[in-house]
């Protein structure tokens, strides 16, 4: 059976994510209430996250803040680095990738990731024309 999927997100990476807040903001007349931060301002993180929709899309913000993920991430520099798509069943999804000759890769080198809310798993870019994609499988 043929897993079932559709658009989730895009991934932008950006420098300064209050700044980028604020641009989007602007730019599709935002709210504070329209976005989400994770983990919030306040806390330490390694990486931090912005959620929102505009015109029809969702948009994943991300601002890499250890060197760890500074050297992962702005490796490719800034601007959209990912496009994710809800899979129903992320197994034969992953398996219907497999047969098309794309393996998971990036930050899920090894597979899938299960995390409390969903499951992930990137694909190689080199298997994939130099795009990023992410599946995510809600919990």
């Amino acid at each position: 059976m043929k897993s079932k999927r559709s658009f989730r997100h895009i991934g932008y990476i950006v420098r300064d994510l209050k700044q980028s807040v604020a641009d989007f903001q602007r730019l599709f007349d935002l709210q504070d209430e329209d976005i989400r931060i994770i983990p919030p301002f306040e806390l330490v993180a390694d990486t931090r996250f912005a959620f929102f929709h505009a015109d029809g899309l969702t948009f994943e913000l991300i601002e890499p803040i250890s060197e760890h993920f500074k050297n992962i991430l702005f490796n490719s520099g800034v601007g959209i680095n990912h496009i994710c798509f809800t899979v129903d069943d992320i197994e034969a999804a992953m398996n219907e990738m497999a047969v098309k000759g794309i393996r998971p890769g990036h930050v899920t080198p090894n597979g899938i990731i299960t995390m409390p809310h969903q499951k992930m798993v990137y694909f190689n870019p080199e298997d994939t024309g130099g795009f990023l994609i992410e599946y995510i499988q809600p919990l």
